[in-house]
C-alpha cells in the first residue's frame, strides 16, 4: 500500500512540475507575442513549442496514470475487504525497486521513440526535398531559355508593364502543384548592392505590376548577387540544404550570368506520387 502511495505521489509531483513548466512557457509566449517583446529567436521558439507540447502530452499521461493508480488501489482495497471475509492470503505490493525499473523503462522507451521518429523524419525530409528539387530542375528546364531571352531584352527593369509573355511564363511555373511561389531576380545595372525581383502573384495579368528594387541584405540575397557576379558557389550551398527552395542561375549564349530564379516549394505537397522519366 505504501509503495503505491509513493508512486502516486511521485507521478502527481512530476505532473505538477510539467504543468508548471507549461504554464511558464504560456506566460513567456504572451510576453513574446502579444506584447512584442521579441524574447526568443525563431529557432529557439520552435524548440520551446516542442518542449511545451511534450510537457502537455506527458502531463496528460500523468493525469491518466494517477486515475489508473487510483482505480487500481480501489480494486486492491476491495480485494482486501473480500479477503477479510474469505481469509485468503493478502496480495503483497511489488517492491519499490520494481516501480523504479518500470519508470526507467518508460523513459527509455519514450527516448527511443523520439529518437527513432527524429531519424525517420530526417530521412523522409531528405527524400521529399530531393524529389522537389529534381522536379523543379526538370520542369524549369522547359521555361529557362524563354525567360533568359526576355531578361536579355531588359536594360532597365520595368516597374510596370511587364511583358505579358514573361508574366505567363512565371505564372505557369507558379501553377505547378508542387510550387508555392516563383521569383525572378535580376541585378541592378547601376548599383552592385541592389537587385530587382519580380513575382506573378496575381491570378490575372495587369500592367500595374512590375519589378521591385531592393538592397542585398539577407544571406540568400548575397549568394544570388555573388552568382550574378560570377561566383555561384553560394547557390550550390543553398541548393544542398534540406529545404523546399531551389535556385537556378540563368546564363546567355556567352555564358554570362543574367538572372536567378528562386522556386519555393509547397512543403505540404505529397511527393510520393511523382514518377520520373528516363
Amino acid at each position: 500500500m505504501k509503495s503505491k502511495v509513493r508512486l502516486l505521489s511521485l507521478v502527481a509531483s512530476f505532473t505538477l512540475i510539467l504543468l508548471a513548466i507549461g504554464a511558464t512557457l504560456v506566460v513567456l509566449g504572451i510576453f513574446n507575442e502579444v506584447l512584442r517583446w521579441d524574447i526568443f529567436g525563431p529557432k529557439l521558439e520552435q524548440v520551446l513549442y516542442g518542449v511545451f507540447g511534450a510537457c502537455m502530452a506527458l502531463a496528460v499521461f500523468g493525469v491518466a496514470m494517477i486515475g489508473v493508480i487510483a482505480v487500481q488501489e480501489s480494486v486492491r482495497d476491495f480485494k482486501r475487504f473480500v479477503q477479510s471475509f474469505t481469509k485468503e492470503g493478502e496480495i503483497l505490493d511489488a517492491p519499490r525497486r520494481v516501480y523504479a525499473e518500470r519508470m526507467a523503462l518508460v523513459v527509455v522507451v519514450l527516448a527511443a521513440l523520439v529518437g527513432g521518429c527524429a531519424l525517420i523524419n530526417h530521412a523522409v525530409l531528405v527524400s521529399r526535398c530531393g524529389v522537389f528539387k529534381r522536379l523543379a530542375t526538370e520542369q524549369f528546364a522547359n521555361f529557362a531559355e524563354r525567360i533568359s531571352a526576355h531578361v536579355a531584352t531588359i536594360s532597365v527593369p520595368p516597374q510596370d508593364n511587364v511583358p505579358r509573355d514573361l508574366y505567363d511564363l512565371v505564372h505557369t511555373i507558379d501553377n505547378l502543384e508542387f510550387v508555392a511561389r516563383t521569383t525572378l531576380y535580376i541585378p541592378d545595372p547601376q548599383e552592385a548592392r541592389a537587385m530587382w525581383g519580380y513575382t506573378a502573384w496575381r491570378a490575372f495579368y495587369t500592367n500595374a505590376d512590375g519589378f521591385a528594387r531592393f538592397y542585398v541584405a539577407k544571406d540568400f540575397e548575397k549568394s544570388m548577387r555573388n552568382a550574378l557576379d560570377g561566383d555561384a558557389a553560394g547557390l550550390d550551398v543553398l541548393n544542398a540544404r534540406h529545404e523546399f527552395v531551389w535556385y537556378s542561375l540563368l546564363t546567355g549564349p556567352d555564358h554570362a550570368s543574367r538572372a536567378v530564379v528562386r522556386i519555393d516549394g509547397d512543403s505540404r505537397q505529397s511527393y510520393r506520387e511523382y514518377r520520373f522519366g528516363d
